[in-house]
């Protein structure tokens, strides 16, 4: 047991220890990373707008997914300027994120591939939005 608790700690022993206390909601990531998901979400309601709006029937469908969707990202938003008010934490700067590592659950990830893993399901929904609008606009 005890020859355990050396090895381990000799390989711990160059380990930077990390913790997210007191990081607050938010800080994670910069501006920018959060920005391009309000995009992507954004650029996805124009295209069901230009696509599918002008009819009275989709009209109101869309009206209720836009609130919806309003709300939704504003949540995070409000929380964060809550908690900011409330701490002294400042926002990861863009030039550091990028030159660093991204601590994750499964191991460490490149700042780049963090943002990509999580802007990518709002890009593709974005993108799927405009393609299956210019489809329908296209065929009718």
């Amino acid at each position: 047991m005890e020859q355990e608790a050396r090895l381990q700690d000799a390989d711990n022993a160059g380990a930077e220890v990390r913790s997210g206390y007191g990081s607050g909601f938010g800080a994670e990531f910069p501006a920018a990373v959060y920005e391009s998901i309000v995009i992507a979400f954004g650029c996805m309601l124009a295209a069901a707008w230009l696509t599918f709006g002008g009819r009275t029937d989709s009209d109101v469908d869309l009206g209720v997914v836009t609130i919806l969707c309003a709300v939704f990202l504003m949540l995070p938003v409000l929380m964060y300027r809550t908690g900011a008010t409330r701490s002294d934490v400042k926002r990861t700067n863009m030039k550091q994120f990028l030159s660093a590592r991204f601590e994750t659950a499964t191991g460490a990830l490149p700042a780049r591939e963090a943002w990509l893993q999580v802007a990518l399901i709002p890009i593709a929904l974005a993108v799927a939005a405009m393609l299956f609008g210019g489809v329908y606009a296209w065929v009718g």
